[in-house]
């Protein structure tokens, strides 16, 4: 018999002990499994023997839940939870992984994969709800409660109780006789630990501002488009099937299943939802490459370039065919030029400079040229001159800015003009300006940010600062994800 071996561990994380369940080979694709209230990663004991032996498998409990030890004094709130999420995944050294997201999962995974998008291969939602119209009137009257209010805490603390607890396992349940008592009697041990009310009380009158972040993650997913699954149990007394139906809006491509099912469809669904994660999964890894993605055509105009350069060797790292082409190529404002040297690839990154306004003139012949081509993904790598110190104020037009830098650093934000002004172009773009000032030499490390905004990302220091190795990895995360289509990019730490 395949039968995973399966590791439980604990790992310290800022004076929080978290304990893990961990299975499968290393060097697999990785899920990272994020359990719901009022369970632990014990919810995925079956789901882990299922998929343990292919892929490698990391479910962590959460402060306040399961076997996790927390110090006095935490602060319970979805922030501190997602702050040892991150703090978990960097001890365990995972860098690339899937995020399986269960109820409480979705707002502890949703803050990670905005913290971190490079670290996202992929997003698994089942029942973790991310829209206005996925709460039902029962939740909605759950998380109208603050903290401080008369009678706040009392009402939250009737969730806390066993006939809570089970009937969030069997209110919609199809088949009963298919649910686990003993979860729900782990899950109500667990609550009834010394100092569990009042942390879950902490978490149920902090669940608006999860409500307050919707928006967020709703730009998120439209900007990234991560390969999405979305598993939902319709019985759900919670979460309504609306707010299963409502990522199709921002991820159109989502793959959808609903179940005949209640809030833990999991629970119930185990044999008809385990093979669809592990097709999905399979899908991520692309067959067995790195990166999880599946292999692209990618010209890079300039790899004889810095930064060129850099984006041409990260895009081979990760398995991708590169066609390297000089950082001088003239042809590159070509429109007829570009037909015959780009035709037949999947995306494009332009990365030059050049007098006679070689970068504005390149990219208006590559708006025009690339259709024709049958090349839908232009990435452009531009300068980092054209964000705002200020509303409406560009770096490179301040009085200050290095005047050897000038003539390129006009050119690159006219590139950037251009592109925005193509309002009625099938080519989906992509504007990349690393940080201003500090684009550093150094190698890829995976901690950098990324997001669409015309001012620099900046860390808790005020500086914007990159390696040309992480700018590289964040120019080919948004090729392989297509994500900030039609929208300018910088990264920073």
């Amino acid at each position: 018999m395949d039968m995973p071996r399966v590791s439980h561990r604990y790992v310290e994380v800022d004076g929080v002990r978290v304990f893990y369940r961990e299975a499968g080979p290393r060097d697999a694709p990785t899920l990272l499994l994020l359990h719901g209230f009022p369970t632990a990663s014990h919810q995925f004991r079956r789901l882990i023997d299922a998929l343990g032996t292919r892929y490698h498998l990391l479910a962590p409990d959460y402060p306040g839940f399961g076997h996790t030890e927390a110090p006095d004094g935490f602060r319970y709130d979805f922030e501190a939870l997602a702050d040892v999420a991150e703090g978990f995944v960097r001890a365990v050294g995972a860098t690339r992984f899937a995020v399986y997201a269960f109820d409480f999962g979705g707002p502890v995974g949703f803050r990670l994969a905005v913290r971190h998008p490079e670290w996202i291969t992929g997003l698994i939602v089942q029942n973790a709800n991310a829209y206005e119209e996925g709460l039902s009137a029962m939740a909605r009257a759950a998380i109208a409660h603050r903290t401080g209010e008369p009678g706040a805490a009392e009402a939250v603390r009737e969730l806390f109780t066993l006939p809570v607890t089970r009937g969030q396992y069997e209110q919609g349940a199809a088949d009963t006789t298919l649910i686990d008592p003993d979860a729900w009697t782990l899950d109500q041990h667990h609550l009834d630990r010394p100092g569990r009310i009042a942390a879950q009380t902490a978490l149920a009158l902090d669940y608006h501002s999860n409500v307050a972040q919707y928006p967020v993650w709703q730009r998120w997913l439209r900007e990234h488009r991560p390969p999405t699954l979305v598993l939902w149990g319709v019985g759900d007394g919670f979460f309504p099937e609306e707010g299963a139906r409502a990522y199709l809006r921002d991820v159109p491509d989502a793959e959808l299943h609903v179940f005949d099912s209640g809030h833990f469809a999991l629970a119930e669904r185990l044999p008809e939802i385990a093979p669809l994660v592990a097709r999905f999964l399979d899908r991520l890894a692309g067959q067995g490459r790195p990166g999880g993605q599946r292999r692209l055509r990618i010209a890079v105009l300039g790899a004889s370039g810095h930064l060129g350069g850099a984006v041409a060797r990260e895009a081979e790292a990760r398995g991708h065919a590169v066609t390297p082409l000089g950082r001088g190529a003239a042809y590159a404002a070509d429109p007829a030029a570009v037909v015959g040297v780009l035709g037949g690839h999947d995306a494009v990154v332009a990365s030059l400079k050049g007098g006679d306004r070689l970068v504005p003139r390149a990219a208006a012949a590559l708006l025009e040229a690339l259709p024709k081509a049958g090349v839908e993904r232009l990435l452009f790598v531009g300068g980092g001159g054209s964000l705002e110190y200020a509303p409406g104020r560009r770096f490179v037009d301040s009085p200050d800015f290095p005047p050897q830098y000038l003539e390129t650093a006009r050119d690159q934000a006219q590139a950037l003009d251009l592109l925005r002004a193509a309002t009625d172009t099938p080519v989906a773009w992509s504007y990349a300006s690393p940080p201003p000032m500090h684009l550093v030499p150094g190698e890829r490390t995976g901690n950098h940010r990324a997001e669409a905004r015309d001012t620099p990302l900046v860390d808790d220091e005020g500086v914007s600062r990159i390696t040309v190795g992480d700018f590289a990895a964040a120019v080919v995360d948004a090729i392989e994800r297509g994500s900030f289509v039609r929208r300018r990019f910088t990264a920073a730490y």
